[in-house]
């Protein structure tokens, strides 16, 4: 009886993070688009081929597939969240036929057609070990030869609490900047440049990490 509900337990911290994204997607989203993410979006349309075919994991407000759209890519957008994709629709009216409701990792599949780049903008942290390595893995398997992926984790979390989970229930898995590489690498991956950033929305104790990656 005791195992039985440890692992309901764990279950249900398992789903906190699409929950509380699920009710609380339109302060989120207005959160995302006021934060100032230049330097983000300098460092994504300058690692990507221009003109591309992109899929982006994790689009929140849709903030970045729509600047990534009005530079010259193509991009399909998805989220873990239906209310997200609900809020990027809503935000961005261009992006309405292109953006669908996509859980990592199992919704990553050969259907989705091959990329020429793929990039998540702080996702792959709301992650078990094992989701972010399946996800890098099938993120592989969807690029072309020479294909790019492009994450961005968090370096430095101050507000994460006990068991990896913050105060509102979302799980952060924190890895050390050699972890991501390890971690693309197994998935044949090669990190071939990295930076660091100030958080957009001024944050005290966040920091982030921007990660390029080429398949061979």
């Amino acid at each position: 009886m005791i195992l039985i509900k440890i692992i309901n337990k764990i279950s249900v911290m398992g789903h906190s993070t699409l929950k509380y994204y699920n009710q609380n997607s339109l302060k989120v989203a207005e959160r995302y688009e006021s934060a100032d993410v230049t330097q983000l979006h300098d460092f994504l349309s300058s690692s990507l081929e221009p003109g591309g075919r992109l899929l982006e994991l994790g689009c929140g407000s849709g903030r970045d597939a729509a600047f990534m759209v009005s530079q010259g890519f193509r991009v399909l957008a998805t989220d873990g969240s239906a209310s997200m994709v609900e809020q990027a629709k809503l935000h961005h009216p261009e992006l309405a036929a292109h953006v669908v409701h996509l859980k990592l990792p199992e919704g990553l599949s050969s259907a989705l057609g091959v990329f020429d780049g793929i990039y998540a903008v702080a996702v792959l942290m709301h992650l078990s070990i094992q989701e972010i390595e399946n996800t890098i893995s099938a993120v592989n398997c969807l690029l072309a030869a020479r294909g790019r992926f492009v994450f961005s984790v968090p370096a430095r979390r101050d507000d994460v609490i006990t068991n990896e989970f913050d105060s509102k229930g979302r799980r952060f898995t924190t890895l050390s900047p050699d972890g991501w590489k390890d971690l693309c690498l197994k998935c044949n991956l090669q990190t071939i440049q990295t930076m660091i950033s100030e958080d957009g929305l001024g944050r005290n104790g966040i920091v982030w990490m921007n990660c390029l990656a080429e398949k061979p």
